[in-house]
């Protein structure tokens, strides 16, 4: 396993919450094949996967206050004017208007948990 693989696998298993996206056949791997092994993109792209499925998931009433705190940063992130989510889609090589689209897609789709974890991951296949 080289060194910046081991970044991203760091960096995706910081936050705690990627092992939903590993369920979604997106994996840290894939991503890093996807961004042709660029570290840094990746990174970018991992993100914007996981505040896509952070943003889609669906409510629970038994639902921790964190988990839906979560959602709905994750859901403001995407529709909010901040400078920081174009410049993440940037990074990602990705156009934030395009991305937005994207997530209002998954978001709207009424599609079940797993249906919104496929839209995701056709994000990169």
């Amino acid at each position: 396993m080289n060194l910046p693989f081991i970044i991203i696998m760091w960096a995706v298993n910081f936050t705690g919450r990627f092992n939903v996206t590993m369920n979604v056949k997106v994996s840290a791997r894939s991503i890093y094949e996807y961004t042709n092994k660029n570290p840094h993109r990746s990174l970018y792209v991992a993100i914007i996967v996981q505040a896509l499925l952070d943003a889609s998931r669906p409510e629970d009433k038994y639902e921790s206050s964190e988990s839906k705190e979560i959602r709905e940063e994750a859901h403001e992130w995407f529709f909010c004017s901040c400078q920081d989510f174009n410049i993440i889609c940037d990074y990602a090589g990705f156009e934030p208007v395009k991305i937005r689209k994207f997530a209002l897609k998954v978001i709207n789709s009424g599609e079940t948990e797993d249906g919104k974890r496929k839209l995701v991951s056709s994000l990169i296949y």
